[in-house]
Formats: structure tokens, sequence, C-alpha cells
């Protein structure tokens, strides 16, 4: 199923994954700005071809929570660690004031079983090894060291922060097109302006509960607009 809104923010966090376990994570909130531009190739050269589209969207994570959110906060998710460090999902219509529950068991039915350690960050550490480690720079008052090469025909410039494992900057050009995702706002989450929406009074579904659900005045919208789920093509 495909449905357009939080399209990009979704390409945005599966573009960008980890596989770092979660006893040392931080917990943090972050504000992140990505930029795509499209590439004309001429004669062998590439050159800017379309205007730059920038989005900016929050990241929040704790020990036992991945959210995420486009900047007006109309749309979000959410991963839960569980107790047998199962993951559970949330898609939160958060104009509609709306969640949408997936089961561990949801998500392998539907072949979208997620890692938890590759919701914990925002780059997979498997492709780091693939890059050659190049300069050490700072972020703030982080320290971050550059990695850079070719993966797969796709070339790559991150700027990591070991100390908080999240990347302060991606670049990343293939395909007819760069990707520019950059850190611009950090915060400890005790202490940040950015507050992730409240989720807890909303109408609440059983994603497995669609099916005998098809009058609610939400479901019914979403399927008709765009359809249910968050599993876009990509």
């Amino acid at each position: 199923m495909k449905f357009i809104t939080g399209r990009d923010l979704f390409l945005i966090s599966a573009l960008l994954m980890t596989s770092i376990g979660h006893a040392d994570i931080t917990d943090v909130s972050c504000v992140y700005e990505t930029t795509e531009q499209d590439i004309k190739e001429t004669a062998g050269h590439s050159h800017s071809h379309h205007e730059k589209k920038a989005s900016q969207w929050f990241f929040w994570r704790t020990k036992k929570t991945v959210e995420v959110s486009n900047a007006e906060q109309s749309f979000g998710e959410k991963w839960i660690l569980g107790d047998k460090n199962d993951v559970f999902y949330q898609a939160l219509y958060h104009d509609k004031k709306f969640v949408m529950d997936f089961q561990p068991t949801d998500l392998k039915i539907l072949g979208k079983q997620t890692n938890w350690a590759m919701r914990s960050s925002l780059l997979p550490k498997s492709l780091l090894k693939q890059l050659k480690q190049k300069e050490n720079g700072k972020f703030n008052q982080y320290d971050t060291v550059r990695y850079q090469g070719k993966v797969a025909g796709v070339e790559y410039q991150v700027d990591w922060i070991p100390e908080l494992k999240l990347p302060a900057r991606i670049k990343k050009t293939g395909m007819n097109k760069t990707v520019l995702t950059e850190l611009k706002e950090i915060y400890p989450l005790n202490k940040t302006p950015h507050k992730p929406q409240l989720s807890e009074k909303y109408d609440d579904m059983d994603y497995a509960d669609i099916g005998d659900n098809e009058s609610h005045p939400v479901v019914s919208q979403l399927q008709k607009n765009t359809g249910i789920g968050y599993f876009h093509q990509h």
C-alpha cells in the first residue's frame, strides 16, 4: 500500500539507518534538514538541473523509543522497543488525532520487520565500514569523523559524531540526484524546545483491524485518498 502524507519523511528514515546497539544510546532531540537536488548529465558532465527541495524534520531518541516527525508535526512515526526486544511501530496522524498501531507480527507478515538498532541512529554501521576514514572535525562541542567513498555506485560523504552515534552531515550522490542531510540543532532530550506531539489521547486502531473498520471516518478517508500504511514504493 502507498500513501502520500509523510512520504518524504519515511524515505528519509528508510534511507538513513544504523546497526549500532542500544546499550550506549544518548537521549537526544535533533532537528535535521534534508535537501534534494536533481542532477542532469550532459555530454559526460553533471550539473544541477532542478531547484533544491529542502525540508526540516525532527528526531527524538531514548533507549526505548525512536520518533520522527515532519516540521509541521502533521505526521510522524514511532518505534517502540518491547520487553522481549521486539519492535512495535506507530504511524502518527497528528493532524487527524489518529494512531495506527503495528504489532511485530503485522510487520513480519508485511515483510517489514524492524531491527531496533536500525532505527536508533541514522546511518548503517555496515556502510561506514565500506567508506574511507578521512579528517576529523567538530560539530558544536562534539568531535566528528569524516567518512568518504563510493558504495554500489553511490558517492557518500559522512560527518559522523562518535559520541552520539549520529550523523552531523550526510551527502549522497547517485541515480541523478544529490541528497544532503544536515544536523541543524541538537539538545538533551529533557531540555529540548522541540517537544513531540502527545498522542496518548488520540483515537487508535490496530493495523489488523482495518478490514473491520472501513467505515471509520479517518480510515475511510485515508483509504480513499492515499491508502493506509507507511510502506511506500521507493
